[in-house]
């Protein structure tokens, strides 16, 4: 058994790094979530972890500029700290078996700080993962497929090969 969770969390961390790249990815390329990202308060900071000790990533927004983070690097204070319970239910989230809303709904986590926003955050993960996963994962696990107004394969790319000033 424990063997599963370590292959479950080191799956957790290598997905949150290509997450993380795949937002900042979806901001340089794709209008609507850039709206999205526009409708977040000034100086949004927005921190994913799972708990105990395992992976991290920080979403920043600052002026017209989006900075998306893996690791333990804190900048500042999140205004808002979502920490997944374990690493059952990140592991959902981030093989894209369960949306955010879902993980939500079935308390995968708990929120700390002004949650006002969540939905907005909610559906710019909807966004990439629209972008990241087939449209055969997005039906096998009942997610949306939303519209994808940049190129998938060229998101995809970048995501994978691209470098954004890291």
């Amino acid at each position: 058994m424990k063997g599963k969770k370590a292959f479950k969390r080191f799956v957790t961390s290598f997905n949150m790094y290509f997450f993380t790249k795949a937002v900042s990815c979806c901001f340089k390329y794709d209008e609507d979530f850039r709206k999205y990202v526009s409708m977040l308060p000034e100086k949004f900071v927005f921190r994913m972890r799972v708990l105990p000790d395992g992976a991290s990533m920080t979403i920043v927004k600052e002026g017209d500029k989006l900075t998306a983070k893996s690791g333990s690097e804190i900048i500042a204070k999140p205004d808002v700290d979502v920490c997944f319970k374990n690493v059952e239910g990140a592991f959902a989230f981030f093989t894209g078996r369960k949306s955010f809303s879902k993980c939500l709904a079935q308390s995968a986590f708990v929120i700390m700080g002004d949650v006002s926003e969540i939905m907005t955050v909610s559906h710019m993960f909807d966004i990439v993962a629209s972008y990241i996963l087939s449209k055969n994962s997005l039906k096998k696990y009942d997610r949306a497929l939303l519209p994808r107004t940049a190129g998938v394969h060229k998101v995809r790319f970048f995501t994978l090969f691209g470098r954004f000033g890291q």
